[in-house]
């Protein structure tokens, strides 16, 4: 059954042991990108892995490029965390000082507070400055550098990237990992690389394991299900349609891992000292990616909802204004007729004049004008609906900025 089905059971201790020994390190770029986002020391212990495997480890020229392109953004997104994180500090000291407000604190311990909270923003300012000098002047791209010096994969031709992103198409369509979660992504070109981006590392560590003849490792920490199994909130394992792709493509082995399980493993088997501190990190900072993205879909869903009210709010307004025009114009009607009708009747003209039509002409107008009335509340009452989804839509909104 294994052998139809491969993906679908975990490596033996014997199949990871050989896969450890001699498989090729690949990086995603997120893995790279994510150094910026560790502390000093975090980030000291992956390097020291990563150089202790550094006759095995490769870079796809995809994932090369992606790095490139978002290094700047994430080093301005650490950036704006300091400028947040000293904001609040700075908040909650304000709110202390505030005497009328609890919770209260002695002036003895505030000064105390105060003395520490200065001290903290301060570090916190110099530590802001000396990443931002990272836009001109990094020391971690130097180390990346130094580590994947004729680690990075060739470029696909043109013709290649075709082929590969109309693959990718038919490929989405059906829900065949991996990227397809990222379907809906634009970056205006004619191939849309973006798009397509993750299709296109993995048909790069697939070209690389055959020219090798090498079994992969894939180390990332996207964990969208179109690279992982995932049940309960939890990462289980590879998709098992990629570890089948693999092995018929390659005809080798493949596996991947997240940041944190990454080190525990080379710490069993490469006999290498790992800071749990560092584990615990990189756990912790995916928790928080977690959280946004949560947050993110939250938001994403309350739009949605709101924006699906607005336009039925919308339609309906537009119907009821049409009909209140439509009314208007029957109302300017039936008034020239009833006009007429009196014209005829003042100049003395009895034959002509028919006080049943009158009447009727009356009765239509009265009609019109109690429906038009209907209609003016029943768009006050709507524009007082479209006024409370607003507020509902800003206040739910401004709260999943904080949850």
């Amino acid at each position: 059954m294994k052998s139809k089905f491969p993906g679908y059971f975990k490596l033996t201790d014997k199949e990871i042991n050989e896969l450890w020994k001699n498989a090729l390190f690949t990086l995603d770029a997120n893995i790279l990108l994510n150094l910026y986002r560790y502390s000093d020391e975090t980030r000291e212990e992956f390097l020291k892995i990563l150089n202790k495997l550094k006759k095995r480890i490769w870079i796809p020229h995809q994932s090369a490029q992606e790095f490139f392109n978002n290094r700047l953004g994430v080093i301005s997104q650490q950036e704006k965390s300091y400028e947040e994180t000293i904001s609040s500090l700075k908040l909650i000291e304000k709110e202390f000082h505030n005497s009328r407000q609890h919770p209260f604190l002695s002036d003895k311990l505030l000064k105390k507070f105060t003395s520490l909270n200065e001290e903290i923003c301060k570090q916190l300012e110099e530590n802001k400055g000396f990443h931002n000098n990272r836009i001109t002047e990094d020391d971690i791209l130097a180390k990346i550098e130094s580590l994947f010096d004729k680690k990075v994969g060739n470029e696909f031709t043109e013709e290649e990237l075709q082929e590969i992103c109309t693959e990718g198409e038919l490929r989405f369509n059906n829900k065949v990992p991996p990227g397809y979660k990222d379907s809906s992504k634009n970056d205006g070109t004619t191939l849309n690389s973006r798009k397509f981006g993750d299709f296109i590392v993995w048909k790069q560590i697939i070209q690389k394991s055959k020219d090798l003849k090498q079994g992969v490792i894939l180390l990332t920490d996207d964990r969208k299900e179109d690279w992982w199994v995932r049940f309960k909130g939890k990462t289980i394992s590879p998709r098992p349609e990629l570890i089948k792709e693999f092995q018929l493509e390659a005809e080798q082995s493949f596996h991947m891992y997240q940041s944190d399980r990454f080190l525990e493993f080379a710490r069993d088997f490469l006999n290498e000292k790992v800071d749990e501190k560092a584990i615990e990190e990189i756990r912790e900072l995916r928790r928080l990616d977690e959280r946004r993205r949560i947050m993110h879909l939250r938001k994403e869903e309350e739009f949605m909802k709101y924006r699906q009210v607005r336009e039925s709010l919308m339609k309906e307004r537009i119907s009821l204004d049409e009909e209140l025009n439509y009314l208007h114009e029957r109302k300017s009607h039936l008034k020239n007729s009833i006009d007429e009708q009196y014209l005829i009747l003042d100049n003395s003209d009895p034959a002509e004049f028919d006080e049943r039509q009158l009447s009727r002409l009356k009765h239509e107008l009265k009609m019109f004008e109690s429906k038009s009335d209907e209609i003016r509340m029943r768009l006050m009452s709507l524009k007082e609906r479209e006024h409370k989804e607003r507020i509902i839509r800003n206040k739910t909104m401004h709260n999943n900025l904080y949850s």
